[in-house]
């Protein structure tokens, strides 16, 4: 018996398919227009009104999905670091050598970014009065970064593709590089270009030979 009681008219539980879809499309679009009023404006500017309003929502539906502003301020930041986060971990195959993966996932990382400029520029920014709750997020997404980056050395270590180094002094000095990449290099050159040059960079600094194992696979 399918326990999920769809019938074939496309209702699951007494719901259409698409209704999730509906409602997700629905927050996502109140996320960017709250991010774009958030990253240009004083927290103290940016009302659920103007929100509703630029994200061409109800007041009311707006509150169904973020009872308030500091929740709404603080889902913009959570769902920003999420997305980033799956965004390179996706990058990730794990048919590819540990070296492709590295590049990869510095790449996507700084063009992810680069991409969402107001996210930086909010990102940047600090509501003071929430600055525990945004801490408490912003601690979260940065110790998932910090592992994934350093399974990723240790994995080249334990396979003797990267020499052997402290994998927590190689993750932060990566991450440090990324960081500064993207507030101060400037558009002199193309992302992808210098995306990719910095991936290089970080992989000799780990011993690799970065023209040696691309796309490479990984074999069991």
């Amino acid at each position: 018996m399918n326990k999920n009681n769809t019938n074939s008219a496309g209702i699951t539980n007494g719901r259409p398919f698409h209704v999730h879809d509906e409602q997700a499309a629905k927050r996502e679009r109140i996320l960017a227009a709250a991010l774009k009023l958030f990253a240009h404006e004083p927290y103290q500017a940016v009302t659920m009104d103007r929100v509703a309003e630029a994200a061409g929502v109800a007041k009311g539906t707006l509150y169904l999905y973020f009872p308030s502003k500091d929740a709404l301020y603080l889902g913009v930041l959570s769902d920003g670091l999420d997305t980033a986060y799956r965004t390179y971990q996706a990058s990730a195959d794990p048919k590819l050598s540990v070296v492709e993966r590295m590049r990869r996932s510095i790449a996507v990382t700084v063009e992810f970014y680069d991409q969402r400029r107001d996210f930086l520029q909010f990102f940047a920014t600090e509501e003071p009065r929430l600055s525990e709750a945004r801490n408490r997020i912003i601690e979260g997404s940065r110790e998932r970064g910090f592992n994934f980056f350093a399974s990723l050395i240790e994995e080249g270590i334990r396979i003797g593709v990267f020499t052997r180094v402290d994998p927590r002094l190689a993750t932060f000095a990566i991450q440090g590089a990324i960081r500064s990449l993207l507030l101060y290099y400037g558009p002199s050159r193309p992302v992808s270009e210098i995306s990719r040059e910095l991936g290089n960079l970080m992989l000799r600094s780990l011993g690799a030979d970065p023209t040696a194992q691309v796309s490479k696979p990984v074999h069991p």
